[in-house]
C-alpha cells in the first residue's frame, strides 16, 4: 500500500503506511470534522440535552396558536382539546418530523465516529503485533 507524501504528516504516520495502516494523523483529522457536525446534534439529543425542552415549547407555541384561532372564531374548547389539537397542529408536527431527521443524522454520524474509533484502536493491534513479528525475526 503506497500513500502519496502529501498524507503523511510525522515520521509516526511513515512508519504506519510502511505498515499498511492508515495515519493516525489523517484518522483523527476526519473524527475531528465529525465532531464539529455532531456537536450540536449531541448538545440538543443527547443525555441532558435541550430537545425536551424544545418539544414543550413547540407544544405550548401549537396550543397557544390553537387557542388564539378558537378565540377568533368564538369556539369553546376545554384544555383537554387544546392540547389534542396542539398535539397535531402543522407548526408541532414540522418541528417532531424534523427532529427524527436530525436524530437520524446524529445516529449516522454517532456510527462514522465509531469507525474510526475502532480503526485506529485496530491500527494499534495491527501495529503491536506487526512490532512482535519483526522482533521475532531477528
Amino acid at each position: 500500500m503506497t500513500i502519496p507524501a502529501e498524507r503523511l504528516y510525522t515520521p509516526q504516520g511513515e512508519v504506519e503506511a510502511r505498515m499498511g495502516l492508515i495515519p493516525l494523523e489523517e484518522l483523527l483529522k476526519e473524527r475531528d470534522e465529525l465532531i464539529s457536525r455532531v456537536a450540536r446534534l449531541r448538545a440538543r439529543h443527547g443525555t441532558f440535552g435541550s430537545w425536551d425542552s424544545e418539544r414543550k415549547v413547540a407544544l405550548a407555541s401549537a396550543a397557544a396558536l390553537v387557542r388564539a384561532q378558537a378565540l377568533q372564531e368564538n369556539k369553546k374548547m376545554t384544555e383537554s382539546a387544546i392540547d389534542e389539537a396542539a398535539h397535531v397542529h402543522p407548526t408541532y408536527s414540522d418541528f417532531v418530523i424534523a427532529s427524527v431527521s436530525e436524530k437520524a443524522d446524529w445516529i449516522v454520524l454517532e456510527g462514522q465516529i465509531d469507525g474510526i474509533d475502532f480503526t485506529i484502536r485496530r491500527g494499534d493491534v495491527v501495529g503491536r503485533y506487526l512490532a512482535q513479528e519483526a522482533a521475532l525475526a531477528r
